[in-house]
């Protein structure tokens, strides 16, 4: 297996022919280029790792070429192989870009540990740019520190996930509906584990189609298809030494569930369009909303990747069979967004309260979340005692003449409250399907299958 591709532009073929052989020996594919006319014609047909480049060359100079090559592969470390007399324009380059120069005769310890110093650099400058991109994406409530959770039910998740972060776990598997907050205990699970110091990436499997999340999990070379512009890390790599979090594994694409199969049983895979394997060391943490067993007898769902995932499932249980939950979320949403307002709100009335222990809860902890948010924000004092400001009207209306939703509920099946709290945020968001699915605090592609289910169409009838 290659340590990389490295490009040489020397005119020498003495010094070119010696450090070509030193490297392949080594195990590095290696390219030769006598001038820069014919490097440009290289660096356009293929893709190298590093660049050992003269700094005197026939048609052209070495502080030329850099410039030129910084603006078009920014990320392409190049490292000039000078004579002693070039020192000191060799420490100009540095200044343009260049990451380090080697004296003429290259000793062979220190070339070898300037190119690898240069590759993990750029490997980590890589990381550090895809992970932050991560976190910039990253709500105000994956920011929430812990699970907040004060129910029996609850109890006997966390003494589970104890025992499991003492090990060093290959997989999880957790199950729950949309909104419970299975993403925030994925990320809790990571801290409790031995993993905490490493990165955390997550990815939603239902928010990309199969071709671009393969390309997101394992990366792709320049030209592996038609909009890959440039190469491109994918997350296991980011995850590697952590954790990789799979969101809604329901709905990844049935042949691609085979190639994460064997990715997670070899801990190696190849970017889409290369020949270079890949080695990793990552921990798998899944969550879905869909009954897998049906899935699996739909033929939708790889029974061995199950079987594989499903080594330590995790449930978590709706908000509403948790209701001794609900006081603890209140407090802890209520002081997170006073604070975040600017308000002091210290808390709910007895009414107020009454209310939310008596919804249902159909988008769980995400839709209990949005409705604290929309009270603080519509809150003038420091109590929320208005339980008109909890849900919006077409909710309040649908729910019961008085706007208390538990006046309604105990007459009226679970599905059926279901039911009219989406026609109401239907017709709420006036046919808008992402924002009544924002109001529900529910994922979108869970509002369109209830949708389909209940036959509601875009008016909310």
């Amino acid at each position: 297996m290659s340590k990389g591709k490295i490009l040489i532009v020397e005119d020498n073929l003495l010094v070119s022919s010696a450090v070509q052989d030193i490297l392949t020996d080594e195990g590095y594919d290696v390219d030769v280029a006598e001038d820069g006319k014919s490097a440009k014609n290289l660096l356009s047909k293929n893709e190298y790792n590093l660049v050992l480049l003269d700094m005197m060359l026939p048609d052209t100079t070495g502080r030329d070429l850099i410039q030129i090559w910084q603006k078009e592969y920014p990320q392409l470390p190049i490292i000039f192989m000078t004579a002693h007399g070039d020192i000191p324009t060799a420490v100009e380059c540095l200044k343009l870009g260049a990451y380090d120069f080697l004296t003429k005769p290259v000793e062979k310890p220190l070339l070898f540990k300037t190119i690898n110093n240069a590759l993990k650099n750029v490997s980590l400058e890589k990381k550090v740019k895809v992970l932050t991109e991560l976190s910039n994406k990253a709500s105000d409530y994956s920011q929430m520190t812990d699970v907040i959770a004060t129910s029996d039910e609850m109890a006997q998740t966390f003494d589970m996930l104890r025992m499991v972060s003492k090990s060093d776990y290959s997989c999880l598997l957790i199950k729950g509906e949309s909104g419970t907050g299975k993403g925030l205990l994925a990320r809790t699970i990571h801290k409790m584990g031995n993993r905490a110091d490493k990165p955390f990436v997550e990815v939603n499997c239902s928010a990309l189609p199969a071709n671009l999340i393969e390309s997101e999990l394992f990366g792709h070379k320049k030209g592996a298809f038609t909009d890959a512009k440039e190469n491109k890390i994918g997350l296991f790599e980011m995850a590697d030494g952590g954790t990789l979090f799979l969101d809604e594994i329901g709905d990844m694409d049935f042949a691609l569930q085979s190639k994460l199969l064997k990715v997670m049983e070899e801990q190696t895979f190849r970017r889409i369009g290369d020949t270079v394997d890949i080695n990793v060391d990552v921990t798998i943490i899944a969550a879905t909303n869909q009954d897998v067993e049906k899935l699996i007898e739909e033929e939708k769902f790889r029974l061995d990747l199950y079987y594989r995932l499903n080594v330590i499932p995790i449930e978590i249980p709706a908000l509403r069979n948790r209701k001794s939950d609900i006081a603890a979320l209140a407090e802890h949403f209520l002081k997170f967004f006073s604070r975040k307002f600017g308000k002091d709100i210290t808390g709910f009335s007895p009414e107020c309260m009454d209310v939310l222990m008596g919804y249902s809860w159909p988008g769980n902890v995400r839709e209990f979340r949005n409705v604290v948010e929309r009270s603080c924000i519509l809150t003038q004092g420091t109590v929320i005692d208005n339980p008109q400001l909890l849900f919006p009207s077409g909710i309040q209306t649908s729910l019961g003449s008085k706007a208390t939703p538990n006046a309604e509920l105990p007459s009226m099946t679970l599905a059926k409250a279901e039911e009219l709290a989406i026609k109401a945020a239907m017709k709420e968001a006036n046919g808008n399907k992402n924002q009544a699915a924002k109001t529900l605090g529910v994922h979108r592609t869970t509002l369109y299958k209830k949708i389909e289910e209940y036959g509601i169409d875009e008016t909310g009838a």
